[in-house]
């Protein structure tokens, strides 16, 4: 009876022997679709199976990977179809665990990483779309990516706290790089800087700001013209703009071009003898015509000009008391240059 048994027994592992599958119990398929029943062994030419079904196709360079090479204990349900479960995390945790947002499975390479940085907390714009990963993210290895804060300061601080014209600590600059400078530049001019209360077009473009700014860059200077141009003003020979009285609104006069060009006493009509309105408009080039003395614009001469019909004019004046062919005599008659005042 007990050697009976024993023979049962020994059928019993045999067959759980022959029977169970080295691939786990959870195997789904037939085993036709890998193996022959001549061979347990591997024919890469003959094989069948659709790995797809498995919800991992071999695209790109998993098609010509061995099966040992990601099943190294036979139990295929032990490998897991995330990358990091066959693949090293190079970048240590920092970029997440699904490598196929920067990678394909052709290769390693990354074609597109401005593209990719657009989905962040900072899109690459201006002259970041050209800087080297590494210029922001550095590291041992250079792949590690660890979030970055996205102030300017937080990259800019050496370059903010090194500037000595203007030194930006001492007059207390603002850290916020964009108040002043453009993302887009490849310098550090600050051309990009908000000043729109007053424009800085034609002469004023290139100007630096100490310039004006004598005192310290972030003092409020006022926006007159003679601010900055009271000695221009003074120093001014034709006409003498200081002994003429002109205005100190520089712009009455003057464009702001660099070379003052060109000057347009519009107020004169107003103030004085109508020259861009009236019989007198289109009539002469420049204010030396009647303003011969260069050094004294208060002095103006009619007749340089009316000289031709001295002889009309003082037939027509004949019964004017007290008449006199002379300049300021015809501006005290005529001042605003016709025949009736």
């Amino acid at each position: 009876m007990r050697k009976i048994k024993l023979i049962l027994l020994f059928l019993l592992i045999v067959y759980q022997g022959v029977g169970q599958s080295p691939h786990g119990e959870d195997l789904e398929f037939d085993c036709g679709v890998c193996h022959t029943s001549e061979s347990w062994k591997l024919d890469p030419n003959q094989l069948t199976f659709d790995h797809s079904q498995t919800g991992f196709a071999l695209n790109g360079q998993h098609k010509n990977l061995e099966c040992l090479m990601c099943h190294e204990d036979l139990v295929l349900s032990n490998v897991k179809n995330d990358c990091v479960a066959c693949h090293t995390d190079i970048h240590e945790q920092t970029l997440g665990n699904d490598c196929r947002q920067c990678h394909s499975e052709n290769n390693w390479l990354i074609f597109n990483p401005v593209k990719l940085h657009q989905n962040s907390r900072f899109p690459l714009l201006g002259v970041h779309a050209v800087a080297d990963c590494e210029q922001c993210h550095t590291s041992v290895s250079l792949l590690k990516f660890e979030p970055l804060g996205i102030d300017c300061y937080n990259c800019h601080q050496q370059n903010y706290t090194s500037t000595t014209q203007p030194n930006h600590v001492e007059e207390g600059y603002s850290t916020n790089c964009l108040d002043c400078h453009s993302a887009k530049a490849y310098e550090w001019s600050a051309t990009g800087f908000n000043h729109d209360f007053f424009p800085l077009t034609q002469g004023h473009f290139s100007l630096e700001c100490a310039q004006c700014h004598t005192e310290n860059v972030n003092s409020s200077i006022s926006a007159e013209c003679v601010e900055c141009h009271l000695e221009d003003f003074n120093n001014a020979e034709n006409p003498t703009h200081d002994r003429d009285n002109f205005s100190l609104s520089c712009t009455e006069c003057h464009s702001i071009s660099v070379d003052w060009q060109p000057a347009d006493f519009r107020i004169h009509d107003a103030v004085s003898f109508p020259v861009y309105s009236g019989k007198h408009r289109g009539e002469w080039k420049s204010c030396t015509e009647c303003h011969t003395n260069s050094s004294n614009y208060a002095v103006f001469t009619c007749i340089d000009c009316h000289e031709h019909n001295r002889s009309k004019m003082n037939n027509e004046h004949d019964d004017e008391r007290n008449y006199v062919y002379e300049s300021n005599a015809c501006y005290e008659c005529h001042p605003r240059g016709t025949e009736d005042d």
